[in-house]
């Protein structure tokens, strides 16, 4: 059970570390400087890498271990086809089932991502944007949906290095929340829709000008 519990840890440190921009795409990694930033021996770090390369989000080739997966703009294309595909598809059921208590959750979820905008807040503003929709996502009902879903946008933005929006997108991406959130309490499926498209599709030319272009 230790053991376990030292894999897991290594696994969620190592993520979170590409979550932080502390692993880059594109970057080597080595045991022993994984080992001493974690506490923890090298089992539980090869152990980590083995399942996180399994994934898609390391490369491994012999003889020269583990990287940091760059993505490619084919598995983005995909990638960001079956989050539309996601989002759009649980949106009236998430609006079947919006309670009042549901729509404060999102509301909270909305302004802690508006609030990390107003504050130039740079770690972590893909996680509270993953945590806006993906509640959207959970409010369907479905939770193996939902944790698809988070999977799906960790492929996207584990895999590249953005710290933050820039220019009109810095204003553009709360608006749109604030669209979509108004859709939602207004239960108006179709507009909903039109939001989430919008969004997915200014989010992906954005984040494309950045690694592609």
């Amino acid at each position: 059970m230790a053991g376990q519990n030292l894999n897991d840890k290594a696994y969620e440190r190592i993520k979170q570390m590409m979550f932080n921009y502390e692993l880059v795409p594109g970057q080597r990694l080595t045991f022993a400087d994984l080992a001493d930033k974690l506490g923890v021996s090298r089992t539980p770090v090869n152990n980590a890498l083995t399942i996180l390369a399994k994934e898609g989000f390391l490369d491994f080739e012999p003889n020269h271990g583990y990287t940091v997966h760059q993505l490619t703009r084919e598995e983005a294309d995909s990638l960001y086809e079956v989050r539309e595909i996601l989002e759009l598809g649980a949106i009236e059921k998430a609006i079947e089932n919006a309670t009042s208590d549901k729509l404060k959750g999102l509301e909270r979820r909305k302004n802690a991502f508006d609030q990390s905008v107003v504050q130039n807040t740079r770690r972590g503003r893909f996680f509270l944007d993953q945590d806006f929709h993906a509640y959207i996502v959970e409010m369907s009902g479905n939770r193996y949906l939902a944790e698809y879903f988070r999977e799906i946008y960790q492929r996207i933005f584990l895999r590249h290095r953005i710290n933050q929006y820039r220019g009109d997108r810095a204003q553009q991406v709360p608006a749109e929340h604030q669209e979509l959130f108004d859709a939602i309490r207004q239960r108006d499926v179709e507009a909903a829709k039109q939001v989430i498209s919008h969004h997915i599709h200014a989010g992906k030319q954005y984040i494309y000008s950045f690694i592609f272009d």
